[in-house]
């Protein structure tokens, strides 16, 4: 994607100026770091042939940019950034039948005329082969379609984590309390109720689980308003779109995790009460 070097478009193509200079002559071009790390030999001085259409004209390159944060027809999206940019003086060189070389118009109607307006302008391009037209309804379901498959993907490997976790919380759980067995004997020994002991059992879960959720918190949100605000820099050039705190997934973590020890205290120290005193003493001894 080659882009033109206008009078208009010359001072922000120049403030993403790497290495070299600016084109001093219509045979010279800025080409992108993207692009030149792909071709090493392409560096500030280096000759290239440029094909525009069907015409092929030897151009030097006088400097390097960072195409990311240029402007051009579609924003300032990374995706769409330019490989390289050519004088306007070339252009008109090669392609002096050209009177405008503008490749996009945004066109901004009344809602309540959009179908008229819109059929209107099929009928005016239907005719010409170089022309078409993009509509806000088609780059809304695109982004809403790409979207998807992005958020799908990543919802997939938080619920791969999610259970995970609930397999170490249960492993860990009844470890846990398989090697507390004697201790919980002894205790009842010495006439220790068994609401006692549930009660017991489950605060220690209660606060093994509250333990858990801090740190989740503590760590995990800030780290995920930092990948957030990374994520959005990156894709919508600079862009920062605003950290939405995941409130159901969180509520339903919650709810399996407090859910899972209560259940599991509960189990095990029911498990306990069907042995007798001197047969879990001499299982731990």
């Amino acid at each position: 994607m080659c882009d033109m070097l206008t009078d208009s478009y010359r001072m922000d193509v120049e403030a993403a100026l790497v290495s070299g200079a600016m084109p001093a002559d219509a045979h010279s071009i800025l080409l992108s770091t993207g692009y030149q790390k792909r071709h090493a030999d392409m560096n500030v001085g280096a000759a290239m042939e440029l094909i525009l259409g069907q015409k092929i004209v030897t151009v030097t390159i006088s400097g390097l940019c960072d195409a990311s944060k240029t402007a051009n027809g579609h924003g300032t999206l990374a995706m769409d950034s330019a490989a390289l940019f050519a004088p306007e003086e070339l252009f008109c060189e090669l392609h002096p039948e050209i009177e405008s070389f503008d490749y996009s118009w945004s066109i901004v109607n009344d809602p309540v005329k959009a179908e008229s307006v819109e059929s209107s302008l099929q009928e005016l391009i239907s005719g010409r082969s170089n022309l078409g037209m993009d509509t806000i309804a088609t780059h809304i379901d695109y982004e809403k379609m790409q979207s998807s498959i992005i958020f799908g993907s990543l919802q997939a490997l938080s619920w791969l984590i999610f259970l995970f976790g609930v397999v170490n919380l249960i492993n860990t759980t009844l470890s846990n309390q398989m090697s507390r067995k004697r201790e919980n004997s002894i205790l009842r020994s010495v006439c220790l109720t068994g609401k006692q002991l549930r009660l017991m059992s489950v605060t220690e879960g209660m606060c093994h689980a509250l333990f858990a959720v801090l740190t989740v918190l503590i760590t995990g949100l800030p780290i995920s308003m930092a990948v957030c605000a990374e994520v959005s820099k990156k894709s919508f050039a600079g862009a920062v779109v605003p950290y939405q705190f995941p409130f159901l997934q969180m509520g339903l973590f919650l709810l399996v995790l407090f859910g899972m020890e209560v259940v599991l205290s509960v189990w095990m120290v029911r498990r306990q009460k069907k042995q007798s005193l001197v047969e879990q003493m001499r299982a731990q001894s």
